[in-house]
């Protein structure tokens, strides 16, 4: 599998918008791209010490750290070449992963063979439809930045909600949950102005799929 670059800018935070996504009935979790183990040990948390929780991390520094956050297992390198023969779980996640991939598909479709018989991928993936996005490239513009963001400079492929169905479909996955993630509304209700604050909320929902920043997916094997 071609192998993207490493970044040593994602994550280092505990992903608190993804938690509650994960499934409470797996017994041992790989976190793809695992970074400094911040959302590895938050699964250690919610789902407790009997749970196996891995990461895999390019980052060799990265993995470093993550070791000291009570996972597991760290390994170093790419998924899924680096991952040691036969090791199987009942969740794999990948957490602002996927759009880095050369080839997505092939990153899914490889799940299969390191997933227990029912086991689950549950993803956090940008969303190329967010209106911040979309207004911008009804301006003309089409900017990468650095350092994050949907057009962050390393995203190689672009998803839109229906899109990131398709991807778990043809991958051999059934879509149990797709739901959009850090929506405008987190911000907007803050707006100490009451009436500014519900006209805000009320947009924020008009706005549906575009809306949301993230979508958050969980799709369980056809062939595991």
């Amino acid at each position: 599998m071609e192998r993207p670059p490493q970044l040593d800018i994602y994550f280092h935070n505990e992903r608190d918008d993804v938690l509650p996504f994960v499934p409470r009935d797996v017994t041992s979790v790989l976190d793809v791209g695992c970074s400094v183990g911040g959302f590895g040990q938050a699964l250690r948390h919610l789902l407790g010490p009997d749970a196996r929780v891995e990461g895999i991390e390019a980052v060799a520094h990265q993995a470093e750290e993550a070791r000291t956050k009570g996972l597991d297992e760290v390994h170093t390198g790419y998924f899924p070449d680096d991952l040691p023969e036969g090791r199987r779980y009942d969740l794999i996640t990948f957490n602002d992963v996927l759009e880095h991939l050369v080839d997505p598909w092939a990153a899914m479709r490889a799940c299969h063979e390191h997933l227990n018989p029912g086991g689950r991928v549950l993803a956090a993936i940008p969303s190329i439809q967010h209106i911040d996005t979309v207004l911008k490239l009804l301006k003309g513009r089409w900017d990468y930045s650095d350092g994050g963001g949907t057009l962050d400079r390393t995203h190689v492929r672009f998803f839109t909600r229906a899109t990131m169905i398709e991807l778990f479909e043809e991958s051999g996955f059934t879509v149990e949950t797709c739901e959009g993630i850090n929506g405008h509304e987190h911000r907007w209700r803050t707006d100490p102005v009451a009436v500014r604050r519900m006209a805000k909320l009320g947009l924020a929902k008009g706005l549906r799929d575009f809306n949301f920043l993230h979508f958050l997916l969980v799709g369980r094997s056809r062939e595991a």
